[in-house]
């Protein structure tokens, strides 16, 4: 494609991997190819790039390997597929080589989803040659994202969730005909495997707009096959998880001015800055295959939502879900707890300082989880009648509960013990057993309270309470 116009922003390690590649003796023929050429394209970061080979790709990524001192993983042997992890200073990289799909480049860039991730450059001359046999950069463009084949979709129906995820990540219109083929190959879903599905699932969880992109998912059923919800609580799902997309930019460190504008999120902003850089530390956990914590508690805002005829239980629901989409178990059971328990701050109106301490004490660090889903809930389903007291008694609760375990924790959540359990059985007279840990809970919860203060007092306690 000769455009004068086309301007590719590439990483510096792109053209240092193009003169190392130069180096291999009888050196095959070496594409980037995939989304990093249509990121490159909308000057977008780039940290993964897909290389295709005319060619044995695993020689190719071994000798990167060496050269790098990177590390490799055969992905499939047989097919020729390996991927190579590169530390940089400016951070890690991932670099994916395989050999061509097909005897030519345009076969292997016919045989891929969606034209927009059909573009090639030529790694082996110049990276920013553009190759573009399907007018990938005319749908780019224009804003419409077309399939490459009328077999696209039917060949690998994850596509069809992809092609959602990809409309509302780049803001574009799915074409006629690749939207009837969603529609048509969907169900196929049901047939790709959980980890597939998931994976592509949290990428649109982790949109901004990802509340966008699950109307479109339920307008043409798909989201019915990933979570099962009643049609009834459809608009309450989507509220929810946009109000929570929401919250979640309220303590990130890319929110805007505009995240304040508004009456609700300006309360919540205001009060909840002073736990800004603890909460973003919490929320930078991440779990297996890179899902941040972040899309997590998306999918616990849609979750919440669920039903069924037998009124299964949230947090049941919940573990039906994560097992479902092939969920770690921490996720399984982070998503469990906080979806049995974030009812609890939306509903009680007082808290004593043993109510602060028993549910942080039930929760641990979850409890911040149930804060952030209890606001998206409380924001969701209130809507625009939302009442301002009951919004700002909501939020004097949750800067309550975040103020006690941010800077109580051994104070009110976690106090060091003062006594032990061999100290409770000298003092009582008695042997290990249930009414051991019964003493130790009351003493944990006396100390939380500010009943007991020191060894003395604790000691006077146990003695007290057993008689």
């Amino acid at each position: 494609m000769d455009d004068s116009s086309i301007r590719l922003s590439w990483p510096d390690f792109v053209f240092e991997l193009s003169e190392l590649t130069k180096a291999i003796p009888n050196a095959p023929p070496l594409y980037l190819v995939g989304g990093s050429v249509r990121d490159a394209y909308l000057h977008r970061e780039i940290e993964d790039i897909d290389v295709a080979v005319d060619g044995d790709a695993i020689a190719v990524a071994r000798f990167v390997t060496d050269a790098l001192d990177a590390d490799i993983y055969i992905m499939d042997r047989e097919r020729h597929v390996a991927r190579v992890f590169v530390k940089r200073d400016e951070g890690a990289v991932t670099i994916d080589f395989a050999k061509l799909r097909g005897a030519r480049l345009d076969d292997d860039l016919r045989d891929r989803d969606f034209t927009i991730n059909a573009m090639a450059a030529d790694l082996s001359g110049d990276p920013n040659a553009l190759i573009d046999p399907l007018n990938g950069l005319s749908d780019l463009r224009q804003k419409v994202l077309s399939r490459c084949s009328p077999r696209s979709i039917a060949n690998d129906p994850i596509r069809a969730l992809r092609a959602v995820r990809l409309s509302v990540q780049f803001d574009l219109k799915i074409h006629p005909e690749t939207g009837t083929d969603i529609r048509q190959h969907s169900g196929g879903l049901s047939e790709t495997s959980p980890e597939r599905v998931r994976d592509e699932f949290f990428k649109l969880l982790g949109l901004e707009k990802a509340a966008r992109g699950l109307r479109v998912l339920a307008h043409i059923g798909i989201l019915q096959q990933i979570l099962p919800f009643r049609a009834d609580k459809a608009e309450v799902l989507l509220a929810v998880v946009e109000r929570m997309a929401v919250v979640l930019s309220a303590v990130s460190s890319r929110r805007s001015d505009n995240t304040a504008a508004a009456f609700d999120l300006g309360m919540l902003v205001i009060q909840l800055d002073r736990f800004r850089a603890k909460l973003q530390a919490h929320l930078a956990r991440v779990y297996g295959n890179g899902r941040e914590h972040g899309q997590l508690l998306v999918l616990a805002a849609a979750i919440h939502a669920l039903g069924d005829k037998r009124d299964t239980p949230r947090a049941k629901r919940a573990a039906m879900t994560a097992k479902a989409l092939a969920l770690t178990l921490d996720e399984g059971r982070r998503l469990s707890l906080v979806i049995g328990n974030y009812r609890q701050i939306v509903d009680q109106q007082s808290w004593s300082r043993l109510d602060q301490h028993r549910f942080w004490h039930r929760l641990g660090d979850g409890g911040i989880d149930a804060i952030l889903l209890a606001s998206a809930i409380v924001l969701g389903e209130a809507g625009s009648s939302l009442r301002q007291a009951d919004w700002l008694q909501f939020v004097e609760r949750a800067t309550l509960l975040l103020d006690t375990f941010y800077n109580n924790y051994e104070e009110v959540v976690n106090p060091p013990p003062l006594l032990d359990g061999r100290d409770v059985q000298d003092l009582l007279g008695i042997k290990p057993g249930p009414s051991v840990g019964r003493m130790l809970t009351k003493l944990r919860e006396a100390q939380a309270t500010g009943m007991i203060e020191s060894i003395q007092e604790a000691r006077d306690f146990v003695s007290r309470s057993a008689e």
